[in-house]
């Protein structure tokens, strides 16, 4: 299986989709650039979960890896970054032999089969952060979740 190295795809830049974002989200344009980061780590992290749940297929890996609403604006970027089409494609392939698909509606995954949704949820969450916390560190989780509640 593929290893993903965390920092060649941290250096991977594109100044169009960060002044892109910057023009869209005035709000957010001091932190445009270490937005565009996390969703470079976000990208990383969701395919080591994938490399690792399949590798270890334990419960504590058995969760649906998620953009949470508390993270919209790494989910905003995305959606910037996937206006550049070919560049996206072309750094998808380089870094991960893969186009990563943007998947907006994940809570119909996490109701399938389910009794009680939001136990399920909120389960699944923290699952999510508990893996984050360890492959990524707590500053970039906190970061994740403090960028929407800072600007409310």
């Amino acid at each position: 299986m593929q290893t993903y190295d965390l920092q060649d795809i941290l250096n991977y830049d594109h100044p169009a989709v960060i002044a892109r974002f910057k023009k869209d989200h005035p709000d957010q344009a001091d932190h445009a650039e270490i937005l565009f980061k996390d969703l470079l780590r976000f990208f990383w992290a969701s395919k080591k979960h994938q490399h690792d749940r399949k590798a270890n297929p334990t419960d504590k890996l058995n969760f649906v890896f998620i953009m949470d609403d508390e993270m919209r604006y790494i989910d905003q970027m995305w959606h910037v970054f996937l206006l550049y089409t070919e560049d996206y494609m072309n750094f998808c392939h380089k870094y991960f032999n893969e186009y990563l698909h943007h998947q907006p509606d994940i809570v119909p995954t996490l109701e399938k089969g389910v009794v009680d949704v939001a136990e399920s949820f909120s389960v699944n969450l923290e699952k999510f952060l508990d893996y984050n916390y360890d492959v990524l560190g707590e500053d970039v989780v906190r970061r994740w979740f403090a960028f929407s509640s800072a600007e409310q």
